[in-house]
């Protein structure tokens, strides 16, 4: 598995590459996801980029923390949203409100959920 400054790379440049999308060609993830296109769902689309755009700052920043309770949350906060995004795009494809092309996120969602498994021992002895 990666180390944790590693990890937080390779995150970012996922979030970035969403951020990107979801800013520049908000249609293209509502059409990935089976949902329709209209100026709502692309206002909606573009706002949700920027929460993508923040988590991946917050990463870059704390990539060289030492183990620590801190880096332990972060890692911690990492997995709940990307195995949440998972659970969630799971249940919507099973219900039938996501399309078939939903499942290639829920697989990379949940591979970037697990790379932050290594990096839940926070390092800092308990007191």
């Amino acid at each position: 598995m990666p180390d944790f400054r590693t990890t937080c790379h390779i995150n970012a440049a996922v979030l970035v590459a969403l951020f990107l999308v979801y800013l520049i060609l908000p249609g293209l993830p509502l059409v990935a996801f089976d949902q329709t296109v209209t100026p709502e769902t692309r206002f909606v689309t573009r706002r949700s980029g920027i929460v993508f755009l923040g988590l991946a700052a917050m990463l870059m920043l704390a990539r060289d923390a030492p183990a620590s309770v801190s880096r332990q949350a972060i890692a911690i906060g990492m997995i709940v949203i990307w195995g949440g995004l998972a659970i969630f795009g799971a249940q919507a494809i099973l219900r039938g409100i996501a399309g078939w092309m939903t499942w290639g996120t829920v697989v990379v969602e949940v591979v970037l959920a697990v790379l932050f498994v290594p990096h839940l021992r926070s390092g800092v002895a308990e007191r």
